[in-house]
């Protein structure tokens, strides 16, 4: 079903106006002879049809204008000619940015005279436990049984291996514990992530990016949260703001103080946060960032990321960054 638009004329006057020198904006055309209604559609950011009716009697004729995407093919019309009055189907693919409105110039042509309509899509916009940092929407909940996610910021969830997705809770001993298993050196594979749909294990060059913008240590009576931490993905000013309520709001990230289960099924270093990625820096040995309350930070892990100790993991939404 097509989707009707009445767009609103300060909009749409706004980018007529924006445009009128650089484009030659035609604001008027009878309609009986050749017209275009509406002159800019606004898309949803999950995309959809939008309806545009050209008016008229002769032939007319469609092309692509300038557009600020590098998206192939997100925006495409039913027909790019035709004659006389036509409702033409607008398709929009759905964004895949949370910071940038796509935009797009549709151009018509009929004896001689040009109309304009621009297409204008919104951006996604961040879920409740979403938060946007160095280009990447993070969880701000890690992962807790395979598929699911905690409902808090500071609960640890389950504890993992690298490249398994077997949960282990975390205690010392947790039932049917094994560090014995087969790594070929291998990043950790898709079929072996236990995010929920549509997330995945962050990298090694991820994670250290985020550490590397801030990694603050922040008490429970600052937060507020359950558990002291690390706030990461904001300057040291910023951190010592957070709290439970308006960590998300200021572009934060808490990740709890939890260690790790060992080789031998122990839990161990319980005053670090210690988290998972997914980038293999050897057979042995798989990225984790680590930090304490005096300051200590291992981003990728080279002394302590055994692959077969279980740390917690805080995964990243899998989408498509528009430049």
């Amino acid at each position: 079903m097509l989707k009707s638009r009445h767009i609103i004329f300060a909009l749409a006057g706004a980018m007529i106006t924006a445009s009128c020198s650089d484009d030659n904006y035609q604001l008027y055309s009878d309609p009986d002879e050749f017209g275009l209604n509406p002159v800019a559609i606004v898309a949803d950011a999950d995309g959809g049809d939008y309806e545009l009716i050209v008016s008229g009697t002769a032939d007319w004729s469609a092309t692509f204008g300038e557009t600020n995407s590098s998206v192939d093919g997100w925006c495409t019309l039913s027909q790019e000619s035709g004659k006389g009055y036509t409702k033409v189907s607008v398709k929009v693919t759905p964004s895949s940015s949370f910071t940038k409105r796509r935009s797009m110039m549709l151009e018509f042509t009929s004896g001689g005279k040009k109309l304009k309509c621009r297409v204008l899509q919104g951006t996604q916009v961040l879920g409740e436990n979403e938060v946007l940092i160095n280009g990447n929407v993070w969880s701000t909940v890690n992962v807790d049984a395979p598929g699911t996610f905690c409902t808090s910021p500071d609960q640890i969830g389950k504890l993992y291996q690298f490249n398994r997705n077997q949960p282990w809770e975390f205690v010392s001993n947790p039932e049917g514990w094994s560090s014995a298993y087969t790594n070929d050196g291998t990043d950790w594979l898709p079929a072996n992530d236990p995010s929920p749909e549509g997330w995945r294990v962050p990298t090694a060059n991820e994670m250290a990016a985020l550490w590397e913008i801030g990694a603050t240590w922040v008490t429970k009576a600052q937060t507020g949260f359950e558990l002291p931490g690390i706030v990461v993905g904001v300057d040291e000013a910023t951190a010592q703001m957070v709290t439970k309520e308006n960590c998300r709001a200021l572009g934060a990230m808490f990740l709890p103080q939890s260690g790790w289960i060992n080789s031998d099924g122990v839990l161990d270093r319980t005053w670090l946060v210690a988290v998972r990625t997914s980038t293999s820096l050897s057979p042995t040995h798989g990225g984790m960032s680590l930090g304490d309350s005096g300051g200590y930070h291992d981003i990728w892990g080279w002394g302590d990321g055994q692959k077969e100790r279980a740390a917690m993991i805080r995964p990243v939404k899998i989408i498509n960054i528009e430049d």
